[in-house]
């Protein structure tokens, strides 16, 4: 009698094999997307945080060479990273400062920031948007 070498699988095994993958894929996809959802929230917020503290040195840095920044002002950073805020000069040192922070692009997301001054006790409060992720301070 001729001995017979087979190499290989049969398409039993490689159906089970593809059947025990599939299951697998299922169990874990679910967690997958839970997990990435709450990693772009995290990344969201990261760069919020990110943007209010460049925000404050900004302010900082503004209040030091010029008057206090006093009116109330709002800034949205356009397509081109540039903030818009109606004093120039504060404009120009936003964009110095906080301009370069633009990681919140890496969602699809562009921050939206406003600015607003308490004359009461000469505050400032901050409010950074990325996503639907909000942060004060």
């Amino acid at each position: 009698m001729k001995k017979m070498n087979n190499k290989g699988f049969s398409l039993i095994e490689l159906i089970i094999v593809i059947a025990i993958m599939a299951i697998l894929v299922a169990i874990i996809a679910p967690n997958l997307t839970k997990y990435l959802g709450k990693s772009k929230k995290n990344t969201d917020k990261k760069n919020a945080d990110e943007i209010a503290s460049n925000l404050q040195t900004a302010i900082t840095n503004y209040n030091l060479e010029h008057d206090t920044l006093l009116a109330s002002d709002n800034c949205t950073w356009g397509a081109d990273g540039k903030a818009a805020f109606s004093n120039t000069a504060f404009n120009a040192e936003v964009d110095q400062t906080v301009g370069k922070v633009t990681a919140a692009k890496e969602n699809g997301n562009m921050p939206n920031a406003t600015i607003t001054y308490n004359a009461t006790d000469d505050s400032y409060k901050i409010e950074v948007t990325v996503g639907s992720t909000t942060v004060n301070k």
